[in-house]
């Protein structure tokens, strides 16, 4: 998966829309622009059973990617980010209800490094998450373009797609067949993302706000209706706030 989720989301992209996948995020973000992250994932057996067929067959890069992020190692992972001010504070693998399920939780300076950790280990390009001044005595918490220099694996190959005449029968049903397995497991698709801003909420493109939490959430009904726009924009008020804004 070679794109960023906007702070929170820029990793599952092709997972949410395979609907294969639960994730939430949650953001608290504190008066002097620092805060926590916590993320948790999980892959039923059937999916990830699926996933790793399909990139074990080089069918589907993205499935094999999220394959990948789900068997991470927390020594890789504490050495993608050892150069940010991000700390990994939480790092948890497990199998929950049948479920493949890895959980982590950050510490981090600012929205900036919070991003720059993401795209280490999960790719993407120069779009992240920043705090903006908004000339008014407020802050806006919207996606940011940083123009940071590309990563080293991120060159993409060109690859002409295989059209249908040429392609092999066997792998087509094969990977018909795996598809099937996926699109079963739509009814499981549960993508939530919360975000606690440090001022008054002025404004906010979330379906819900409680307080100064936002929260957007995707799952098979609304996805399959149009979806939710996971990419974040919320006014608050700076009033008391110590804030460094990005320009």
């Amino acid at each position: 998966m070679k794109r960023i989720l906007t702070m929170m989301l820029m990793v599952a992209l092709a997972a949410l829309m395979s609907g294969c996948i639960q994730m939430h995020m949650d953001t608290n973000i504190e008066k002097d622009g620092s805060g926590t992250m916590e993320m948790t994932m999980s892959l039923s057996a059937v999916v990830t059973e699926a996933i790793n067929e399909m990139g074990a067959d080089g069918m589907d890069d993205d499935m094999e990617e999220i394959g990948n992020l789900m068997k991470m190692e927390e020594k890789d992972l504490k050495e993608s980010i050892k150069d940010l001010d991000v700390d990994l504070v939480k790092f948890k693998q497990s199998i929950v209800d049948g479920r493949e399920t890895v959980q982590l939780a950050f510490k981090f300076k600012d929205l900036e490094n919070l991003s720059l950790a993401l795209r280490e280990f999960m790719g993407g390009e120069d779009q992240g998450l920043a705090i903006l001044d908004n000339g008014d005595g407020n802050f806006v918490v919207s996606t940011h373009d940083y123009n940071w220099p590309p990563l080293p694996d991120e060159e993409e190959e060109v690859i002409e797609a295989e059209s249908m005449e040429d392609m092999d029968p066997e792998k087509m049903q094969k990977q018909m067949a795996l598809m099937g397995k996926l699109m079963g497991a739509m009814g499981e698709l549960d993508i939530s993302m919360t975000m606690t801003v440090p001022g008054d909420i002025i404004e906010s493109n979330a379906p819900t706000v409680e307080g100064r939490k936002s929260i957007w959430s995707i799952n098979s009904s609304n996805m399959m209706s149009g979806g939710t726009d996971m990419e974040p924009h919320i006014v608050f008020s700076g009033k008391g706030l110590k804030i460094k804004a990005v320009k």
